[in-house]
């Protein structure tokens, strides 16, 4: 049988794009796509999250994306054990008188034992025995996540602990609390960071900085809470006065606005939401139809994400712009200015920009939703 990921790889390959650009386009983690090509399905937060980003990678690569569904639904069905209790022919049971005999033997047995016990014959041997309780010493309850790339930007749980490789030796933070801001540990420091904030850590202890995190948003609502960092080892050792890290890139192409795309097949149309005589205050609102990852950017704020399902509601106010991603595009009903927009099919991954733009014609501005790419 074919495989996915190398279905996935050989047709990147053969149209020239690299991973960095693929991600760029289709808005899909780069990580994503390296397990997609990897076959490596256990890092998706859910299959829902997995057959939308296959879909979307197969038809950036021009491929049938049914297809490649089809291919990774019978990869499933060979994983599958066999059922091995219909396969083995199962013995005559045993009469039910024989089941009472072995009933009655077990209580008589048991009620022995417990008078044995109540008069003290094994007191001795009870008593001599260590009471004292054994204690498991605490472990990290987190998970472990090793920042290969040099810019990391994701949600992580109170317990988590990161790996930072810094000059071929690994160095780990540990994630201890998430609250009104976050509290991290780098060997035996701790450093308060609060939302909105940045900061640089010395993780190895040679009075340089390694690493700048800058906390995104915080929801405490989750259990563990859990909070949104943008990890960058780059930042930290220009900050330092170090060479940044430089990952080999290939031809450099030149990144094209927003509202374009150097790949014609990918255009999509600007849509008008309303026109005005000035600008002005206006509301996003989206009702959520099922499961999906939502982040958005209002007014240049920082970044927030969070998971919705089916019924959840988002209400956001913003003056000059409103930036959105979503992971299930028809699972977000968007409405602006009181008129409603789809934002694409199932498991689709889009991603855009409310924001005003001038009319020259007539001097209005227009409230318009432009496509990122």
């Amino acid at each position: 049988m074919e495989s996915i990921g190398a279905r996935l790889t050989q047709t990147r390959e053969a149209k020239g794009y690299t991973l960095e650009q693929v991600a760029r386009d289709t808005h899909i983690a780069k990580r994503f796509l390296e397990s997609l090509e990897g076959e490596d399905f256990s890092v998706f937060p859910g299959e829902p999250y997995l057959l939308g980003f296959m879909r979307t990678y197969s038809s950036y690569l021009g491929l049938d994306p049914e297809e490649t569904v089809a291919l990774y639904q019978n990869l499933k069905l060979q994983e599958q054990p066999p059922p091995i209790d219909e396969l083995i022919s199962k013995g005559p049971s045993l009469p039910i008188g024989r089941i009472l005999v072995i009933g009655l033997v077990v209580i008589f047995v048991a009620a022995g034992g417990y008078l044995l016990f109540s008069s003290g014959l094994l007191a001795g041997s009870a008593d001599s025995a260590d009471r004292t309780p054994v204690v498991t010493p605490a472990v990290p309850t987190g998970d472990e996540f090793e920042m290969v790339d040099e810019i990391v930007e994701q949600r992580f749980a109170e317990g988590d602990r990161i790996v930072i490789p810094v000059r071929d030796e690994f160095y780990s933070i540990d994630l201890v609390r998430v609250g009104d801001g976050i509290t991290v540990q780098s060997s035996d420091t701790e450093r308060q960071i609060a939302v909105g904030a940045e900061a640089l850590l010395d993780v190895n202890d040679d009075a340089q900085s390694d690493l700048r995190i800058v906390v995104r948003s915080i929801d405490t609502l989750d259990n563990p809470p859990t909070v949104v960092m943008r990890l960058d080892r780059g930042a930290a050792a220009a900050a330092a006065g170090r060479p940044a890290i430089q990952e080999p890139v290939g031809d450099v192409v030149e990144a094209p606005a927003v509202g374009s795309t150097l790949e014609p097949t990918r255009e999509e149309t600007v849509r008008l939401i309303a026109a005005y005589d000035q600008r002005e205050e206006f509301v996003v609102e989206v009702r959520f139809e099922g499961y999906a990852l939502f982040r958005y950017e209002a007014d240049g704020e920082p970044r927030v994400e969070q998971y919705f399902q089916a019924g959840d509601n988002l209400r956001v106010s913003a003056d000059r712009e409103f930036k959105l991603w979503v992971s299930n595009a028809a699972s977000a009903r968007l409405r602006v200015a009181g008129q409603d927009l789809s934002l694409g099919d199932p498991g689709e991954v889009t991603a855009g920009m409310i924001t005003w733009v001038p009319d020259p014609q007539t001097g209005r501005v227009l409230l318009e939703l432009l496509p990122v790419y």
